[in-house]
């Protein structure tokens, strides 16, 4: 079977009777020192020849891509996806293409994939990290990019900031809780000091009471019912309790049980926590959430980033996007 040769700009080149300089010229907009003929015959020779640039092979002489990764601590993680979608939403816009990359609350897989970054010509990266050590991350980005880090807090960044008001947050909301009688807090949390968003979350609700009881779980050692049981036995208590998720993904996986197995009634027990989805009031009616807005974050994200590729800010300032408890 014949394929039909695709043409190249060679071809256009040759039917024009130019360069194939000048032609490159025309493609790339540069046509001010070129004669209204000579343009409008490269235009006749591309529209005869049926000619389609290659754009990829245009993008590496300009020694650019457009295609930006986005590297997310966690798919599984509804907030994760949803960070992803917005800032894709703002980068397909602009005209570049988003490449999703999972670190998979993994830090062994995190080191590797930001090692994997600067084996490929990205034009800059939307990162949220599992770690907070902020020389880890400048010692695997090697490369000179546009780099902003998303719903983490690090410690002398280099880089732009978005990310929720969690100290704050987490503190009005134990506050709110606390004034109406539930005294006594679980805590229920993936591992909490390897990331600062989780670390902000505590110490807010630190600041407000002691009488903290904790639930951790080992991400990439998840055992359902050891964790299920620990829960049970730390909601145990003389006092009234609130359970307080530093993270979504936990109340949708143990508050159906737990409402099952009726361990949980709104005259002893409170539920909240940072929540990206209508999902857990259908749960549990009575549950009053911190609402985030994820997509928006990776909206803002996004803008950042486009900023700083087109060279328009040289100082950009971090940006703290409120949660707010829904009474």
């Amino acid at each position: 079977m014949n394929v039909k040769k695709r043409p190249t700009i060679r071809d256009v080149a040759k039917l024009a009777n130019v360069s194939v300089a000048t032609v490159s010229r025309y493609l790339n907009g540069k046509t001010k020192k070129m004669t209204s003929e000579t343009a409008q015959t490269i235009a006749d020779a591309i529209e005869k020849l049926k000619y389609v640039p290659n754009s990829a092979a245009r993008e590496m002489a300009k020694n650019k891509s457009k295609i930006i990764a986005i590297v997310i601590a966690n798919l599984a993680d509804y907030f994760s996806t949803e960070i992803f979608k917005g800032a894709s939403y703002k980068l397909e816009e602009a005209g570049y293409v988003p490449v999703l990359l999972d670190t998979g609350a993994d830090q062994n897989h995190e080191k590797q994939v930001l090692d994997s970054i600067n084996l490929h010509g990205f034009d800059g990266l939307i990162l949220q990290p599992l770690t907070s050590d902020t020389e880890l991350i400048k010692s695997k980005l090697t490369r000179e990019f546009p780099v902003v880090v998303l719903d983490r807090k690090l410690k002398h960044s280099p880089w732009p900031e978005v990310v929720t008001n969690n100290s704050e947050a987490s503190k009005n909301a134990t506050q709110y809780f606390f004034n109406h009688g539930f005294k006594h807090i679980v805590v229920l949390s993936s591992t909490i000091q390897i990331a600062s968003t989780r670390s902000e979350r505590l110490k807010g609700i630190k600041e407000v009471t002691s009488n903290i009881d904790i639930v951790e779980i080992d991400e990439s050692n998840f055992d359902r019912s050891k964790v299920y049981n620990e829960l049970v036995n730390a909601l145990k208590s003389n006092e009234k309790t609130l359970l307080f998720s530093l993270k979504e993904r936990w109340l949708l996986e143990f508050l159906p049980q737990l409402m099952k197995d009726n361990v949980l009634n709104e005259q002893n027990y409170a539920v909240t926590g940072f929540a990206d989805t209508q999902l857990i009031n259908g749960i549990c009616p009575y549950a009053k959430v911190i609402s985030q807005n994820p997509s928006f974050m990776g909206e803002k994200a996004a803008e950042i980033l486009l900023a700083m590729l087109n060279d328009e800010k040289k100082d950009i300032d971090d940006l703290v996007i409120n949660a707010t408890l829904k009474k």
